[in-house]
C-alpha cells in the first residue's frame, strides 16, 4: 500500500546485511567409526584446560594433529582426514577465502556439571566441531551474535535479526563448520550427560 493517497510504483526490497555462514552436516561418520573414536579418546591422556570449567578434560595442543593420529591407529578411519579437509576447504571458499588447510585438532571430554567457556580460535581461518558422543542431557553448542550493538534496543520478540545467541543440539556424527572468529561455547548451560565428547578442528592458510 502506498504511503499516501496517490498511486505509485512503490516496491519493497529486503536486504539481509552481513550474514554469518555456518554449515552443519549430519551422519558424517558411521556408528562403528564413532565407537572407535570414542574408545580412542577415553584411552588417551587428557588434562584440564582453561576453556573448560568443572569435570572436563582436553587433549588441546597447538601442535596436536588428533584426527590424523586416529587414521594412523585405526583402519576403519582411513580417509576421514581427507574428507574433513575437503569440507573445510570448500566452506572457506564459500566464505570468500582462498581455501583452508587443516592445522590442528584435539578432543574435549565433558562430564556432568562442566562448562565450555565462550571463546574464539585465534590463528585459524575456519573451525569445526565434530560430535563423537552426546545425548539428551548434553549441553548445546552456542554461538554469540558477533554484532556488539545487538542489545542496544530492547526486543519485543526474538527474530533472526535481533537474537543474541544461536544454539544447536549436537548428535553423534554431526559436524559444524564456522568462522574461527565466531565466539562460541556452552552458553553458561552446564553439561549434564555422563560424557559429551567433541573433536575440535582448525584450518588456516
Amino acid at each position: 500500500m502506498p504511503v499516501n493517497a496517490h498511486k505509485t510504483l512503490m516496491q519493497k526490497q529486503a536486504w539481509k546485511l552481513f550474514p554469518t555462514l555456518v554449515h552443519r552436516y549430519t551422519e558424517v561418520l558411521t556408528a562403528e567409526q564413532l565407537a572407535t573414536i570414542l574408545d580412542h579418546c577415553l584411552r588417551i591422556e587428557a588434562r584440564e584446560h582453561g576453556a573448560l570449567l568443572g569435570d572436563a578434560l582436553s587433549s588441546f595442543d597447538k601442535q596436536s594433529h588428533f584426527v590424523e593420529s586416529l587414521e594412523e591407529a585405526h583402519d576403519n578411519l582411513k580417509g576421514v582426514t581427507q574428507g574433513l579437509a575437503r569440507l573445510m576447504d570448500a566452506y572457506a571458499k564459500e566464505l570468500g577465502l582462498d581455501g583452508a588447510t587443516l592445522s590442528n585438532s584435539w578432543f574435549n571430554v565433558q562430564r556432568p556439571g562442566s562448562l565450555l567457556k565462550h571463546h574464539t580460535h585465534p590463528d585459524s581461518r575456519v573451525s569445526a566441531a565434530l560430535c563423537i558422543a552426546s545425548d539428551e542431557l548434553s549441553s548445546k553448542l552456542h554461538f554469540e551474535n558477533p554484532n556488539p550493538l545487538i542489545g542496544f534496543l530492547e526486543a519485543g520478540q526474538q527474530t533472526e535479526f535481533n537474537m543474541e545467541m544461536a544454539k544447536f543440539k549436537l548428535a553423534p556424527g554431526d559436524l559444524v563448520l564456522f568462522p574461527s572468529w565466531l565466539k562460541h561455547g556452552s552458553g553458561f548451560e552446564a553439561n549434564q550427560s555422563e560424557q559429551r565428547v567433541v573433536i575440535s578442528i582448525n584450518a588456516g592458510a
